[in-house]
C-alpha cells in the first residue's frame, strides 16, 4: 500500500513548464541553435515507513508557467522571434528583446490561430507555434493584399507566394462626429479595391494622423498608427503598426488589388458607404 502511494505521488505532478520549454526549444534561434530546456522538477519520494490510516494529504508542488512578454529577453525570445519570422510574421530582428514589434507579431499569430488575444507568448501560444493550424489567405498567388475583418489581420501576398500576416484594427461600428460638422459610422466596407494613391510620411486627416497611407477608396486607407489594439477601433481605415506600414508602403504599388472580406452576414459593403466620406484614422 505504501509503495503504491509513493508511486502515485511521484507521478501525479507533471511540470507544465517542461511542455512550454520543449515547444520553444524546438524552434531554434537565428543561428540554428536550440535553447536549453529548464531542468525538470520532481516530487521527492516519501521517507516515512508509517502506515497511514487515513487518505494522505496531497503535496503542493509549485510549477512555473513559461511566458514571454514586452520586456522579456534572452535566447528563448530569440528563438521565438526566429520562429515567427519563419512562419511569415514580422517580429523585428531576432535579437532576443521582446519589443512592441514582437508583441504585435505574436498578436497577429494569436488572431490567425484563434487564441486568446494578449500579445504575450504563453503556454498555449508557444505550443501552437510548433504546429500552427490557422487558415492563410484565400489566394496565395500574385501580388495583392487581403484584409480579414473577422480575424482582424492583413495578408500581404508578394509575387512568388511570400505571405506576411500583420495585425490590424478596422472600423469599430460606432457613430462619430467630424470636427467642423457632420457625422459618420465607423465601418470598414467589404469589397474589392485597388491602391489608388499614397502619401509618404505623416498625413493630417480630419479624424487623426495617418502614417504613410495607401488610399483604396475616398478617405479609406491602410495606414500606420501608434495604436493598433486587438479589436476594431478605427473610424473605418485599416490601421497597422508604423513598423509594418514601412514594409507595406514600398512593397505594394498603386494599382495593387486589395480584397476586404468578412463571413458575417451583416458585414457592411460599399452600399453602406457615403462616397464623400473621409474617415481617416
Amino acid at each position: 500500500m505504501v509503495a503504491m502511494v509513493r508511486r502515485r505521488l511521484r507521478w501525479m505532478v507533471i511540470p507544465f513548464a517542461l511542455l512550454c520549454a520543449a515547444t520553444i526549444s524546438g524552434c531554434g534561434d537565428a543561428r540554428g541553435t536550440t535553447p536549453a530546456a529548464p531542468a525538470p522538477t520532481s516530487v521527492a519520494p516519501a521517507t516515512s515507513t508509517t502506515v497511514a490510516t487515513t487518505a494522505p494529504t496531497p503535496s503542493t508542488t509549485t510549477t512555473t508557467i513559461v511566458k514571454y512578454e514586452t520586456g522579456s529577453s534572452g535566447a528563448e525570445v530569440t528563438a521565438l522571434q526566429y520562429r515567427l519570422t519563419v512562419l511569415g510574421y514580422r517580429p523585428g530582428d531576432a535579437d532576443g528583446s521582446y519589443s512592441a514589434q514582437t508583441a504585435s507579431a505574436v498578436l497577429a499569430f494569436q488572431k490567425r490561430e484563434g487564441l486568446g488575444l494578449d500579445g504575450i507568448a504563453g503556454p498555449e501560444t508557444l505550443t501552437r507555434l510548433a504546429a500552427p493550424t490557422g487558415a492563410g489567405p484565400r489566394d496565395a498567388s500574385g501580388s495583392h493584399v487581403e484584409i480579414d475583418l473577422d480575424r482582424q489581420i492583413l495578408f500581404a501576398v508578394e509575387g512568388g507566394g511570400t505571405v506576411h500576416t500583420i495585425n490590424i484594427s478596422s472600423g469599430n461600428g460606432k457613430h462619430y462626429s467630424v470636427p467642423g460638422g457632420g457625422s459618420g459610422v465607423a465601418i470598414t466596407p467589404t469589397g474589392d479595391y485597388t491602391v489608388l494613391r499614397r502619401i509618404d510620411g505623416f498625413h493630417e486627416a480630419p479624424l487623426g494622423v495617418l502614417y504613410r497611407p495607401l488610399f483604396v477608396y475616398g478617405g479609406y486607407a491602410i495606414h500606420g498608427s501608434s495604436s493598433v489594439p486587438a479589436y476594431p477601433a478605427s473610424h473605418g481605415c485599416v490601421r497597422t503598426s508604423n513598423f509594418d506600414q514601412d514594409y507595406l508602403w514600398p512593397t505594394f504599388s498603386n494599382g495593387t488589388a486589395v480584397a476586404v472580406y468578412s463571413g458575417a452576414p451583416d458585414a457592411p459593403t460599399m452600399a453602406n458607404v457615403d462616397p464623400n466620406v473621409q474617415p481617416g484614422a
